[in-house]
């Protein structure tokens, strides 16, 4: 078999990882190919995305660029990591043939218990003016001790810190829209997922040399897993997409998500996207919000808020 590796990135790993090393800026146009691309990657067909009058492209798509953009210095072909949190901010809406910069740079890593862990701060602009569409922060392991078992998960009854509780109101009726008179306690309409290999491979970069744990079932299987696994960063991006049909327009202009993943998510797994409000604080509306696959089992959890529209 033909070597994968690049002999011009660096190997993945913990102690290659360079704090406050600029990465970028690496300029991306999303014009009719890149939307269509995400889309059909996120499954996400809203009218704001898809249609002949369809202005804008998907936002949390740029996010996973982001999460993927330490790829231009590391060989994402050597990557074996668990993505552990996400924290995304959506502060404009990304207009059809936009030209994007993204950049960033590792801002901190650390051991934890035997394991290694960087801290990775991006964002998306402008190419011309400068415009911040998407800012977000990813903690990843890339360290991983030799007694930890990749793919048994390790959700618990408070996955996230913060005590975020996933408890859904059986008693209530979801709700498909927010109004004026929003109440803590209400739950969002859910959003149902099954990610299928093809749309898994194209979210992960698939189209180019790309071979990793989400698209090579052949690597997944050598790095412990028993299946290709969906990234967390696609459940942070069904949590987006739920939100902003709830919210409505302002979510693309104050949407916020902080995910902590906690369970692999497989090909062909179900799974129920969840949000119920916390709180209602003048204009802003903030959220407990988590994912569970087809078992009952919950894995993703976090917070969300964004202005009233």
């Amino acid at each position: 078999m033909m070597s994968r590796i690049n002999p011009e990135l660096r190997e993945p790993t913990w102690e290659n990882v360079v704090v406050d090393e600029p990465i970028g800026p690496l300029t991306v146009k999303a014009d009719e190919a890149w939307r269509r691309r995400a889309c059909f990657a996120l499954d996400d067909y809203s009218p704001d995305y898809f249609g002949e009058t369809a202005a804008f492209v998907p936002a949390p798509m740029a996010g996973r660029d982001l999460v993927a953009l330490f790829c231009s210095v590391y060989d994402p072909s050597r990557t074996v990591g668990l993505h552990q949190k996400e924290e995304i901010w959506f502060v404009n809406p990304i207009p059809l043939d936009t030209e994007l910069h993204y950049s960033g740079k590792y801002t901190d890593k650390y051991m934890k218990r035997g394991k290694g862990y960087t801290v990775f701060d991006t964002e998306a602009r402008d190419a011309i003016s400068g415009k911040l569409y998407v800012r977000q922060i990813s903690t990843e392991i890339m360290r991983i001790p030799d007694n930890i078992q990749l793919g048994t998960g390790g959700a618990s009854k408070t996955p996230v810190e913060g005590h975020v509780q996933p408890l859904w109101p059986e008693h209530l009726t979801p709700v498909e829209r927010a109004s004026e008179h929003l109440a803590p306690g209400t739950p969002v309409k859910p959003l149902i997922k099954c990610p299928q290999q093809a749309q898994m491979t194209v979210f992960s970069g698939g189209n180019t040399q790309w071979y990793n744990i989400h698209t090579d079932r052949e690597v997944a299987l050598k790095a412990g897993f028993r299946d290709t696994l969906a990234q967390g960063m696609m459940e942070t991006c069904w949590i987006a997409e739920m939100l902003a049909r709830f919210i409505g327009e302002s979510w693309h202009t104050s949407g916020w998500i902080k995910m902590a993943y906690v369970k692999p998510v497989f090909r062909g797994d179900t799974i129920i996207c969840k949000a119920v409000v916390q709180e209602v604080e003048d204009e802003l509306i903030k959220f407990h919000v988590w994912a569970e696959n087809q078992h009952g089992e919950i894995t993703a959890a976090g917070w969300a808020s964004a202005n009233k529209n």
